[in-house]
């Protein structure tokens, strides 16, 4: 009889124990967790852009290809020296949890609208970025937020405007 109930005390513990943690979950967001916006499963993309992942998004409506820049040497790289992407919409950079990471131009030669994403693919914040082809991080300008982020996804400017609407999976 003792061992159902130390059982049951164990089951009630370990029940309650979740729900704490369900509650606390809800109460403070996912800011720092796995990303809650499912871009899709992703590839290695051909080369040119052999050094990124390559990922499908729904944007505006459309699903779209777009490079993903997962590591902090991809999100570093970033679309420095690209004149041309090809069949890619634009550069989705995948921050590991909530960021505030400033952009720059440096080196690179065509200008860009940049959007910032919540962890679920909303909008927070978007910029148009004007080239800096032969400056580096020291004498570009830097693009920021005004809001924390989990995603940015930067596009050539004229594929639209530095404010898109929400991300979602395809």
């Amino acid at each position: 009889m003792r061992a159902r109930v130390a059982i049951a005390a164990v089951i009630a513990l370990l029940a309650l124990a979740g729900i704490i943690a369900l509650v606390v979950h809800a109460v403070t967001g996912n800011s720092g967790g796995p990303a809650v916006f499912p871009f899709g499963a992703t590839a290695t993309a051909p080369a040119p852009f052999g050094a990124f992942e390559e990922g499908r998004v729904a944007l505006d409506g459309k699903c779209v290809r777009v490079l993903v820049a997962r590591s902090a040497q991809q999100r570093s790289q970033g679309l420095r020296g690209v004149t041309s992407l090809g069949p890619y919409a634009g550069m989705l950079f995948v921050f590991p949890g909530t960021a505030s990471a400033r952009f720059t131009m440096a080196q690179t030669p065509t200008p860009l609208a940049i959007t910032w994403y919540d962890a679920k693919g909303n909008p927070v914040d978007g910029t148009q970025m004007t080239p800096c082809p032969d400056g580096t991080d020291a004498t570009c300008p830097t693009y920021a937020s005004k809001h924390s982020y989990r995603y940015a996804l930067e596009r050539f400017s004229g594929s639209g405007s530095g404010a898109a609407g929400a991300l979602a999976g395809c």
